[in-house]
C-alpha cells in the first residue's frame, strides 16, 4: 500500500508523528467522485475506526499493520462502522477502497 493514512472526505492536511510516520488527516467535507463518505475518524497506535455511508458501488477497509495487511469484506449501500485492528502490532496505514459494483 503506497498511500499513508488518509481521510477520504476531500481536502487533507498532513502531519508527521514521532518516528517519521506521515499522516494525512481528514479535512473539510467536500464532494468526491466516490460513492461513499466517512466521518468521525478515530485512530490509535494499533487500531482505527470511521463511520461511513456507502451510497453506490462497494467499499472495504484496508489496514496496514507492522506485520501484515488486513482487507475487510466488500460492503454495499448502507451505513457502516469501518475500522481495523492490528492487535499487538503497530498501525502503519489505513484506507477505504471503493469500486463501482
Amino acid at each position: 500500500m503506497k498511500r499513508v493514512m488518509r481521510g477520504l472526505t476531500g481536502a487533507a492536511a498532513t502531519a508527521v508523528l514521532a518516528g517519521g510516520l506521515i499522516v494525512a488527516l481528514p479535512g473539510a467535507a467536500s464532494a468526491n467522485d466516490y460513492g461513499y463518505t466517512c466521518k468521525n475518524w478515530k485512530t490509535g497506535s494499533s487500531a482505527w475506526t470511521a463511520s461511513c455511508a456507502v451510497t453506490r458501488g462497494k467499499a472495504r477497509t484496508v489496514t496496514e499493520c507492522s506485520n501484515r495487511t488486513i482487507y475487510g469484506a466488500w460492503v454495499g449501500k448502507g451505513h457502516w462502522k469501518f475500522g481495523g485492528d492490528c492487535g499487538k502490532y503497530a498501525l502503519r496505514a489505513y484506507d477505504v477502497q471503493w469500486k463501482k459494483a
